[in-house]
């Protein structure tokens, strides 16, 4: 075992320094409790014994994990109301505390006009709505038992489009106006005999009228990569993690197995 902090576990009274985020700090208490609970949960059978490279390399992610949540709660301090980040925090009050900090943080961020309609104009697949038939049909084992079926014999509308039927079945649906008797066609599940309804022409939605979709999706994203942005700086600047608890893939941890 090496003499870093990670592979020792503090004397009883004596904890020490994880990481300092500003002016908090996280101790070798705050970890051993939060990986006491790990264990005792659910998932605690599957995760490596003590005092092996993959417990090491859990205590880091613990670790990295307990200085981020330290990071949104000091950063809610220095930003948001009190009603927004309840004191004292729980697992449950922090996704909403990060959640607050987020609406804050992205207020700001918008989407201009222009970049909405490049991304209409450049996936003319997502607005394209393909031709639906509308159709009554029945399956008997039998083409005469299928020829002999009436209007009423027929099943409960259906909204087909192609590739939903295949082969002669298919064919013979879209080849229909409306009003035509289809069949019997034989497949193999028997003999269909059907009767169109209707038909609606492929079609192109309109740019107003998913320009609210297109929006909400941009918009998230956008939000959603200032905040990471802000939320990397923020980091960069706070966090201070203690020797021997860097990320498990650090080339300063002697069990790190993999490198970015």
């Amino acid at each position: 075992m090496t003499g870093r902090l990670m592979t020792r576990r503090p004397m009883t009274g004596h904890a020490h320094v994880v990481a300092r985020v500003g002016d908090r700090t996280v101790t070798t208490d705050d970890l051993d409790a939060r990986l006491a609970a790990i264990r005792s949960g659910p998932l605690g059978p599957r995760l490596p014994e003590d005092d092996t490279a993959s417990a090491r390399r859990l205590r880091c992610w613990v670790a990295g994990l307990l200085a981020s949540e330290t990071l949104i709660r000091h950063e809610a301090a220095r930003l948001l109301p009190a009603a927004a980040r309840p004191d004292p925090p729980s697992p449950g009050s922090l996704a909403a505390t990060a959640s607050h900090l987020f609406t804050h943080v992205t207020a700001d961020v918008t989407v201009d006009e222009s970049e909405l309609r490049r991304y209409y104009d450049a996936n003319p697949d997502l607005w394209t709505r393909p031709e639906r038939r509308t159709l009554r049909q029945a399956l008997r084992p039998h083409a005469h038992q299928a020829a002999a079926l009436r209007p009423e014999d027929l099943g409960p509308p259906e909204s087909l489009t192609r590739g939903q039927f295949t082969g002669p079945l298919e064919d013979a649906v879209f080849a229909a106006r409306p009003g035509d008797r289809i069949g019997p066609v034989h497949t193999a599940f028997g003999w269909h005999l059907a009767v169109l309804d209707h038909v609606e022409p492929a079609r192109t939605l309109p740019y107003p009228t998913v320009r609210p979709t297109i929006h909400a999706d941009l918009l998230a994203a956008a939000r959603g990569s200032a905040f990471d942005d802000w939320l990397t700086l923020r980091r960069a600047a706070l966090v201070r993690l203690a020797p021997g608890y860097e990320h498990p893939g650090d080339p300063n941890q002697p069990d790190h197995v993999h490198r970015h």
